[in-house]
């Protein structure tokens, strides 16, 4: 998950405050005061978030963004990060002037469950503010859109592509309205607190719009990724029905997009539901950092208690033991729950066998679909839709000439988009196709360069999970030897290679070994046989297609 960085954001607040409040002195707001809060001698710094507000007010904020420190110490990094998200907020306003105890609001995004946020980290909050404040608090939770109707900003705009939100218990059994409320005016302190919202969330918003989300209705869809998208569709509008879900493909053909689409789907259609996203580096590291120190109950808790849970780079779990076992348990949970799950991977099931028997038999219980490197009409898509988003007034033999010279992946095509769209910018001219074809040239002449050996050397091992020492040593078992005849074939089919040259590179073999080995293939395929490859049992069109589609993906 992105890492929460709320500590910049801290000491900007903090220092605001020593520039605009006066020293261990703060003004009453209403009809009731605040604590003292001593603040160290500090000379003047300019700072806009605070030169337009009430001294009360300031004292008021800054002791909310000292609490909000305090709680990001107290629970760490991921913790903070998974439960509170960025949509959060702590004020502080006096009870009765009669009463001992202060009081802190804290305002949470509304799509959380507001009453398990409140059973589960009230303790840790009052804390918190008692350290701070010197004395006994009460908490009290409301979700941010209580507090200003006017400038409460939609819970999409804190949403990120690719972005794994909080993963958190189902918002609908939460009983928020039975806790504590505390009077708008105690917090909003006027037009001042009101004009303070408006400009972090007029700044939120700005910053979201930077990043927006991924959406399943942008993926381009066509033959090569038809049966990917549609998987991921259905799962999507008939959440847990058919899960898990494996997509499977190179790098660079929209697993992503099509795992953030879902996510981002699954939020708009359905508010409040409990969504997590990550990869599987990220997973694995949260599990260890949980194991080994703040604790497995809220690392489980997060992954667990979702309605959707989305984890890329599945092949990253490979020769993971004890992270395999906690992701068989995760799986396990929501399966029984009824929940939904999906996967992407740069490899299908066939090639996944070392993610154990157990979790291999529940992936084949669900839906596996397979993404192929973008073929015409998808790379034709993908350009007019950037087009559209980025407003660029794109000729249609523009379009075909990127759709047609880019070929390997989407990412491609970006990057060449991204080279066109500043190019016309520098020059001051509309986008032509003479200028698509001098801005891109080295674009595409990458893009079209010949395949060496090497690079059909390193598709196969990539395609299979085997080295390349193993696959030109003297080894013949079939697990070894089947590939390297699979290369020698490729090798044959796609580059200009002599056989001389073909059987020095993949171990000083002879000419004659090179032959043998594209007459072998050939009658595989004629035959339609299955081979084994590295650990797996392979279709042998099945496995030449896989390796075509590493080679095309670059």
């Amino acid at each position: 998950m992105n890492s929460h960085q709320p500590s910049g954001q801290f000491q900007k607040a903090s220092q605001a405050s020593r520039g605009c409040s006066r020293r261990g002195q703060l003004q009453p707001i209403g009809e009731v005061s605040l604590p003292k809060v001593p603040e160290p001698s500090i000379s003047k710094p300019p700072t806009e978030s605070c030169e337009e507000e009430s001294p009360s007010f300031v004292g008021s904020c800054v002791t909310g963004e000292r609490i909000k420190e305090a709680l990001f110490s107290r629970l760490g990094n991921e913790r903070f990060a998974v439960w509170f998200g960025d949509n959060f907020e702590v004020h502080v306003s006096e009870a009765v002037a009669k009463e001992s105890l202060s009081q802190v609001v804290v305002l949470y995004d509304p799509n959380y469950p507001g009453d398990w946020l409140r059973k589960t980290f009230n303790e840790d909050v009052a804390k918190c503010a008692s350290t701070i404040l010197g004395g006994p608090v009460a908490v009290n939770w409301s979700p941010l859109e209580e507090v200003s109707s006017e400038v409460t900003a939609p819970a999409d705009d804190m949403k990120e592509a690719g972005t794994q939100r909080g993963s958190i218990p189902d918002p609908k059994r939460s009983e928020v309205h039975n806790a504590p409320r505390i009077q708008k005016k105690s917090f909003r302190a006027g037009s001042d607190c009101h004009n303070s919202r408006e400009k972090s969330l007029k700044t939120a918003k700005k910053h979201s719009l930077q990043r927006p989300a991924v959406r399943l209705d942008e993926f381009s869809v066509g033959p090569s990724n038809r049966m990917a998208y549609a998987a991921v569709e259905l799962a999507a509008n008939r959440l847990g029905e058919m899960s898990p879900v494996l997509v499977h493909g190179p790098s660079g053909v929209g697993k992503s997009h099509l795992l953030a689409g879902i996510c981002h789907h699954a939020r708009q259609s359905r508010p409040g539901l409990a969504v997590a996203m990550f990869s599987a580096e990220q997973f694995t590291t949260n599990f260890l950092q949980a194991l080994h120190g703040s604790g497995l109950p809220g690392f489980r808790r997060s992954c667990r208690s979702v309605d959707l849970l989305a984890i890329d780079d599945l092949q990253f779990f490979v020769g993971k033991r004890a992270t395999l076992l906690e992701l068989q348990s995760t799986v396990d949970t929501l399966h029984r729950a009824g929940k939904q799950i999906v996967f992407a991977s740069d490899r299908d099931i066939e090639s996944l066998s070392g993610l154990g028997s157990e979790l291999t038999g529940r992936l084949r219980g669900g839906m596996t679909a397979g993404i192929m490197p973008p073929d015409y009409e998808v790379r034709r898509g993908i350009v007019s839709g950037l087009a559209r988003k980025r407003q660029i007034d794109l000729p249609a033999d523009v379009i075909d000439f990127l759709a047609n010279s880019l070929t390997r992946h989407a990412r491609e095509l970006i990057g060449g988009m991204n080279r066109l769209e500043a190019t016309s910018h520098m020059l001051g001219a509309p986008v032509t196709l003479d200028l698509a074809r001098e801005a891109l040239a080295d674009l595409v002449r990458s893009s079209a360069r010949s395949l060496r050996l090497a690079d059909i050397e390193q598709a196969v091992c990539a395609a299979f999970g085997i080295s390349e020492s193993d696959l030109k040593s003297t080894r013949r078992t079939r697990a070894v030897n089947h590939p390297r005849m699979l290369a020698m074939f490729l090798a044959r089919k796609h580059t200009g290679a002599a056989l001389a040259d073909i059987g020095r590179h993949f171990g000083r073999r002879s000419h004659s070994t090179v032959l043998a080995a594209e007459k072998t293939v050939r009658k595989w395929m004629t035959a339609q046989s299955s081979i084994v490859l590295a650990d797996a049992t392979w279709d042998v069109d099945q496995a030449i297609r896989r390796v075509e589609d590493v080679l095309r993906a670059g």
